[in-house]
């Protein structure tokens, strides 16, 4: 008897900054081994370190899309079917100027949004969980960051959010905390021949266990949703 195949699956892997001290520079190729000898600062070094060491961890093959990101010592991967556009971001929500960041990056609506959030520690939140869903579309829709910032548009929040994105192909994007000063963005994108992976897998490595990070927020459509003027 022949067994149905399962829902399409995609994995996020999350490095802790002890990953950096599993990193072993001497299995670098020439021109990795170069760019680390080029990092100057012990940051750099230790992100590097964990993005590299979680790449060599997790099990790839041709028939995945992969995607990496890292800050403060912590690295995020992201990987699905080989035929669906994957982004992935991760960032540390330091302290910034985050309306003049968002009058000069990000949609009007979304700059005008924010700046009605009185609550400093919301405010950085909501901040970060726009630029990592920017980001991590850049990523996926092979988009300059700059682009990205301006045409991917995020207003309200939770089920009461509406979002644009540049694409008319079908997608999905969920925000995780996965440690309350940390936010991750993963976004698949997929087509009439690649559906968005419907099972989405959630690790932290060391050791590679299964986690339940908490969600932010999640986002699914087709091309533009929502009434937002971005």
């Amino acid at each position: 008897m022949t067994q149905r195949a399962g829902p399409p699956a995609a994995d996020v892997w999350l490095a802790t900054p002890a990953a950096a001290l599993l990193f072993d520079p001497s299995r670098l190729g020439a021109a990795d081994r170069a760019e680390w000898e080029g990092l100057h600062t012990a940051r750099r070094r230790e992100d590097w370190a964990s993005s590299r060491a979680l790449l060599g961890a997790v099990p790839r093959s041709d028939g995945h899309a992969i995607s990496l990101s890292h800050s403060r010592g912590f690295a995020a991967l992201a990987r699905a079917p080989r035929q669906v556009a994957v982004g992935i971001d991760v960032e540390w929500l330091a302290t910034r100027d985050f309306l003049s960041m968002a009058r000069t990056a990000y949609s009007p609506a979304e700059a005008d949004e924010l700046a009605t959030i009185d609550d400093q520690a919301n405010l950085r939140g909501r901040f970060y969980e726009a630029w990592t869903l920017k980001e991590a579309f850049a990523k996926a829709l092979r988009l300059p960051l700059a682009d990205a910032l301006g045409q991917c548009c995020f207003t309200g929040a939770d089920e009461a959010g509406a979002a644009r994105v540049p694409t008319t192909r079908p997608w999905s994007a969920t925000v995780f905390a996965p440690r309350p000063q940390l936010r991750l963005a993963v976004v698949m994108v997929g087509d009439d021949t690649a559906p968005v992976p419907s099972v989405l897998h959630t690790r932290e490595w060391p050791p590679g266990h299964a986690v339940a990070w908490p969600v932010v927020r999640r986002l699914a459509g087709r091309g533009s949703v929502g009434a937002v003027a971005c």
